[in-house]
This record gives structure tokens, sequence and C-alpha cells, in this order.
């Protein structure tokens, strides 16, 4: 992503030209060029000149001359994602997943979800329908999420903002796998999401896109970017997107908007000013809450229910709408050093009114469990929850990149401060304040109806009516203040002919404190703090070419994650997660950085690591944790993407992954994602097919309470789930030059399958078949 003269801007980009053409002078894969990469080269030219009216333009990279062309590819040739440092994918010591532009127009990646479901050696499971999914890498929750380099709250809870994320705002996705505390002070040894918005460009070009799919699905985008003057130095885009379908679900629909202003403009040959304005709302109306089907009946027997069964309210619904305002400086000193400063602000709303037929707790003074359906139709009821969030998060990153030589070759440095400071309002509702009520009955607690009180005659013959939820807000709140700042030093040193250092350490100071206020607007009590000064996260990796294609290499760092939001039986914050990450492997790239292959293999080693008790906090209503310690996770990571041959994309995965520490693994051993288009010469050069799969093996869930027996007891065994395949198919044909039309179909064989099975005894369902077929016209 890059602005214009001989300055990038966000990410990877970073890079100027001269750090590029000097890294070619010592990379071996640079020095030597054989007869196919010259074929290939040519032939690519041809291709890309051919389907050139047919990309969307986020495919499209406008950068200076040298920098990389991301046209018709799945992969990109430099990140600095994980180091900050501007690197290629082979010289990153470590895997580095990207759903480019290309990828997400060809298979229909649309949002955040879809996004995760396709990441090689990515799983996820859904606490329910309302928005709330867990993506997990190498056994453990992803929790990093940044735009442009700056941290946002892209979890999908409640109080998150990834459910609102919208694809079609954003130009790639870079999955970073393993540790990468260095680049924001937390580091989780799953993942960090890295986002790039589109950017204007020098070219004025419009694009749009209309698709209709099944269960009444209807989908619009505009993409228009403007030169503001006729030279290009000042210039928009600006983007809109909305969507309106119905679900495979009974009484569910989707609403969902996205909206992107972004602008920018050549204060002079040296600096560039880019600043803009986001918006993304998601609305999920006929939203479970905490599971949607049960999987026993009362009598201990499966339910076995159809997949669009949704017990739900008719008033039931979640939505969450997140508005930013973002800036960007960019300077350049000479043509090795370089200033970017970056700010952004983030303001979310969370709304959820949800009401469910479900499993649950019954009984505060028996810690019991009701709601198991009776196979007549009786025993179930409606359990509710209404909450209101709001979040304001200010964001800033600085960043220094240059360059330097030391016994005539190129080192590079980066030196960094970044961080946020968050703040979360929770509203208070309750039975005390009369501020929460559904046909005068009193509330579980809080503002939370569980499975006593509001009962259904008859789930099989429930249309979904029942009481709405009465409530209003008062100034009683609880407000959650996070703070986590550093600042960062990482080198990419190159200490002799096709060996390189990657060294780097950031000091980090983490503060959370919480605080309630009553309806008078009196500060009344502190619900918990934590403080974490001067916190050292070491990055150390090494890289070593021993072929021309080929790379080994290896990286170490630590892991310190703070755990704000899981609460002990005291409701006191769990102490940080702490952690060493190892990861070494092989590394290739071929045909001038347009394919990359990586072999991962790697160890994390966890203590102070989350775990459920399966209880209930009778005051607070949230789930009780406990800790585990001496957590580890160790498998093997697979990656291939780009372009085989000219025309031929590929993104492929294969992970193995084994647990140990926690008692259960609900992540698979095995999973293999494969994605892949073909684009025909000749006379079908119009034509494109593609498609792929998902494949897992078994999983194991914890269950809660688990299968009934009688006389209150349960069989609380692990509950286990066998593998699944999932298929899917595209093609594309370009009916004009600038227009394309496009059908996809997911789950090809209908399968029946779950996103998760055993939180609070019910499952998820997945998708059923989908078909879409989009329209794309470029100009």
């Amino acid at each position: 992503m890059l602005l214009t003269s001989g300055i990038l801007f966000a990410g990877h980009s970073l890079a100027a030209t001269t750090l590029e053409n000097s890294e070619k002078r010592y990379d071996p894969q640079h020095t030597h060029k054989n007869r196919h990469d010259k074929e290939f080269n040519g032939a690519h030219k041809h291709r890309r000149d051919i389907y050139k009216n047919t990309q969307s333009p986020g495919a499209e990279h406008i950068l200076v001359k040298g920098a990389q062309d991301t046209l018709n590819t799945y992969t990109i040739k430099r990140t600095s994602a994980a180091t900050g440092l501007p690197l290629s994918l082979r010289e990153t010591p470590q895997t580095v997943t990207v759903i480019t532009r290309q990828l997400m127009d060809d298979m229909q990646i649309n949002t955040l979800d879809d996004v995760m479901n396709t990441t090689a050696g990515v799983t996820s499971y859904q606490d329910d329908n309302a928005g709330r999914t867990t993506y997990r890498a190498r056994g453990f929750d992803i929790t990093n999420y940044r735009i442009d380099g700056m941290q946002v709250n892209g979890t999908t809870g409640f109080s998150g903002a990834g459910s609102a994320m919208n694809m079609d705002l954003y130009d790639n996705v870079q999955i970073i796998r393993g540790a990468n505390g260095l680049m924001g002070g937390t580091g989780d040894p799953s993942a960090t999401i890295y986002l790039e918005r589109k950017q204007p460009t020098k070219t004025e070009q419009v694009n749009a896109m209309l698709r209709l799919g099944n269960w009444n699905d209807h989908r619009v985008m505009l993409d228009v970017n403007k030169p503001l003057n006729k030279s290009g130095t000042i210039r928009s885009r600006y983007i809109f997107t909305w969507e309106d379908s119905d679900t495979f679900r009974q009484r569910e629909s989707l609403y969902n908007i996205g909206a992107l202003a972004n602008f920018a403009a050549d204060l002079s040959r040296r600096d560039t000013v880019n600043w803009g304005f986001q918006y993304e709302k998601t609305r999920d109306n006929g939203a479970s809450w905490g599971t949607n089907v049960p999987i026993w009946y009362a009598n201990g027997a499966r339910t076995n229910l159809p997949r669009s069964t949704n017990p739900v309210a008719n008033w039931s619904f979640s939505e969450e709408n997140t508005l930013s305002a973002f800036g960007n400086y960019d300077h350049k000193f000479s043509d090795n050093w370089r200033l970017r400063a970056s700010y952004m602000h983030t303001w979310a709303g969370n709304y959820q009114n949800l009401g469910n037929l479900k499993v649950n707790n019954g009984s505060k003074s028996t810690g019991g469990y009701a709601g198991f359906w009776n196979e007549d139709g009786t025993g179930a009821y409606l359990n509710a929850l209404h909450a209101e969030y709001n979040d304001q998060r200010d964001t800033a990153d600085i960043r220094l990149t240059g360059q330097f030589k030391v016994f005539g070759r190129p080192q590079t440095l980066v030196f960094g401060f970044n961080g946020y400071s968050d703040e979360l309002t929770t509203w208070t509702f309750s039975n005390a304040l009369g501020n929460c009520n559904i046909a005068n009955v009193a509330p579980y607690s809080a503002c939370q109806y569980r499975s006593t009180g509001l009962s259904v005659a008859n789930w099989k013959t429930w249309d979904g009516s029942y009481a709405n939820f009465r409530t209003h807000r008062t100034n009683a709140r609880e407000v959650d203040v996070t703070r986590n700042y550093g600042a960062y030093v990482s080198g990419h040193f190159v200490l002799a002919k096709g060996l390189s250092l990657i060294l780097g350490g950031r000091m980090s100071s983490y503060q959370y404190y919480s605080g309630t206020y009553n309806a008078a607007n009196a500060y009344t009590a502190s619900s918990g703090s934590m403080n974490q000064n001067a916190v050292l996260t070491p990055y150390a990796g090494l890289v070593y070419d021993f072929a021309k294609n080929f790379s080994i290499y290896g990286s170490y760092t630590t892991i310190f994650t703070p755990q704000s939001a899981d609460r002990d039986a005291d409701n006191k914050p769990l102490p940080p997660v702490l952690g060493k990450s190892y990861e070494t492997g092989v590394k290739g790239e071929f045909f001038d950085n347009r394919l990359n292959m990586s072999l991962a293999f790697y160890l994390n080693k966890q203590d102070n690591v989350a775990k459920t008790t399966g209880l209930t906090n009778t005051i607070t209503g949230n789930t009780i944790y406990t800790t585990a310690n001496g957590v580890t996770t160790e498998g093997v990571d697979f990656d291939v993407s780009g372009q085989i041959t000219p025309g031929w994309n590929v993104l492929f995965g294969y992970s193995y992954l084994q647990e140990k520490g926690l008692g259960y693994q609900e992540d698979p051993h095995n999973l293999i994602k494969l994605n892949t288009t073909y684009t025909f010469k000749g006379k079908l050069h119009n034509l494109t097919i593609g498609g792929g799969f998902t494949t897992q093996t078994s999983t194991s869930w914890p269950v809660n309470p688990g299968r009934p027996l009688g006389n209150g007891k349960y069989d609380a065994s692990n509950l286990y789930l066998n593998g699944y395949t999932l298929i899917n198919l595209m093609a594309r044909y370009r009916l004009t030059n600038w227009l394309s039309l496009t059908g996809n179909i997911s789950n090809l064989t209908d399968k029946t399958y779950y996103r998760q099975a055993g939180f609070y005894d019910g499952a998820i369902y997945g998708s059923p078949r989908t078909f879409y077929f989009t329209l794309r016209g470029r100009y």
C-alpha cells in the first residue's frame, strides 16, 4: 500500500526504493536468474496485461519503482508486520499467511470470519451466532489485531469490533503465526492479524460489485478512486458496501454496511499526509446467546435437530457499530531514512438484546441446571441477556526506519514507539436499578434471565413470541481502562553473504483498572486493577540462505499476555500469561517472490493459562476461570502461496498440532486448507476456474454440564466430534474488458458440521451449501 513519490504508507510498504535495490544486491535470489524464471516473467507480464481490466482495485498496489506488484496474486513480496522491518516472506523468521485482495474477490471473502476460515493453521469456535467467535492458532486464542500497524480491539466478544470488520474496505490481511509481542507488547503464541486498508492512488478508477445468493442474499459495493488534481498529488478513495440477507436459520437475517473515505496529499517531494474516516456496522436479527440448539434432551438422548432450528425470541438481535478517524504523516529525511507517525481514534458501540431457549443454570442455591427440553415439547425456558457497551480507543504509532552500511553490507534499523489507551464502558442493568424487566419477572443476575421464570409451553410449536425486555440506561456503569504502550527497536543485520540476524526488543508498560459508578453518577468502588511496568520482550531470529531458493531459520521470543477479561471466583483478573515461544524451519521463494513456501516447527510453553471451571459467578453471571501451568503446544506448519505458473494461483496450508496441559484438545491435530484458481490461455483466456477444500481431523470439547443422567447427575466426559471436509468451487468469466461474472459454491456436498459443541450443552451448526453469483465491473 502506498501513496507516491517514493513514500510508502503502512506496514510492509514502508520500504524505500533504495532499501529494496540494495537488498537485491546481496540477496542470492536476485543474483541468479534461470531460464525458467525468465520464461515465467514474460508469460506473467502477458497474462497480467490480459487480465488487468478484471482485477479488483484492492488487488493493486501502486508502488514506487522497484516495489511489488500484487495484481493477480495470492502472496506479497514484503511485510513488516512481524518485526517492523521491511522483509520478504523468506527473510521473515516466522510463518506469515497473506489473504490478498485477489483471493478475497475470488472466494467471496467478505468478513473477518471468512478470512479466518480461509487462513491456514487457524481454527475457530462460536459461542453463539450473536458475533462471539473465538479464533485460534497453535493451540491458543488470537487476541492481537492491528489495522495499518495500530492495535485495535478486533476480538468478536460482545465488546469487540471484529464482527463488524468488512473486508471490502481492506486491501489484504496478513496473519503472523507465533508470538509477536515485539510490535504490540502482548505476545500471544497464537497469531497476530494485520489488516491493511485500501489506499488512494493516482489513477482514476471505478469498481462496482453486485452479488446475489441463496437465502435472499443481496450485496453491493462501490469503490471510487479519484485524484483531486491533475498531477494526482492530492487524491481520494471512497468505498461503500451494503449487504442484506436471510440465513439458513429460521427467524435470522443479517444486515451489514461499511464505508471508507481515504485521502492523501503530497506536501512536497519528501512529505506525504494521509487521513480518513471509516464506518462499519453489522446487525444480526435472530441472534442467540451462548448456544444455538441443544445437544441432548432431558432423558439424555441426542436431539439431532435440523440445521434450520433457531429457538430465539422474535425480538432477539445483536448490533455492533465502529467509527474510526485516522491520520498518517510520512517524512523522507534521505534516500535511506524516513519517519512515519500515525494516529487513530476509534469509537465502538455494541447492543445486545438476546433471548433463546437453552440449557443454563436454574438455581443459585443448588448450582443446578434447567432448560433441558423434553421430546414432547415441554421443559424449555427463555434465557435472555441485555447488555450495552461503548468503547473508545486512542492509538498511536511512531516509526523511524533507516539503512546504513557496515563492511560494505546493508544493515536496517527500526526505532518505534506505539501503544493505545482504551476505555470500555459497560452499562449496568439490574432488577435493583429497576431498568431490567421481562414480564415482571426478576432476572437471575444483572440483566440476565437463566432457565427459571420464563417458561415456554411447547418448544416445538413456539413461534418466537414473548414479552420483550423493558430497559433504560441510567448513569450506573462499569468503566474498564486499559493502557498498553512501549518502545521497541529491531534490526536486520547482514552478517555474511546469505546470513542475516534479526534482533530486537521491546520495553512495555501495561495498566488496567476498573471502577463502578452508581445511578447518581458517583464512583462507588474498584472492581480490579493490574499494573505491569518495564516488561521486556526480546526477539531474535537467524536466517541462512543455504541454497539459491531456500533458507533455514530460527526465532525466539517471550510471551506476556494480560488477562483482565478472565476472572477468578473473587471476580479478580487472572495473572498475566507468561511463557516462551520457539520456531524453526525452512523457507523458499521462487519466480522473483511470486511463489513462497515455508515449513515451520514450533514449541510454545506457558503458565497462568485461563481454564474454565464450568462454574458461574452468581453475582456477576460471568464464567469463573482458574489457571493452568505447564501448558505446551507443539506442531508443524507447511504453507505454499502465490503463482505456480502464470495464471495458476494457490494458497495451501497443512498444520499439525499437539496440545498438552489442559486435559482436552478442541483444535484438530491435522488441518488442511487449499484455495486455488487457474486462468486458461488461448481461446479460453476469459475463463477462470477454481475452488478448494478444508479438512480437519476429530476434536474433543469440554461440556457444561454434560449429558443428563437423571437425579441431577451428568456425564461430563469430553464430547468427541468427528472430523469433516468442506469443498468449495468457483468460476469466473470475463464478459467484456470491464465486466466479469463469478459463481461460487461453498460446502458443495452440504456437509453437516459444527462450529462449536458443548458450551451450555449446546451446538452451533456450520453453514450448509451456499451459492453466490457476483457481477463485478471495473472502469
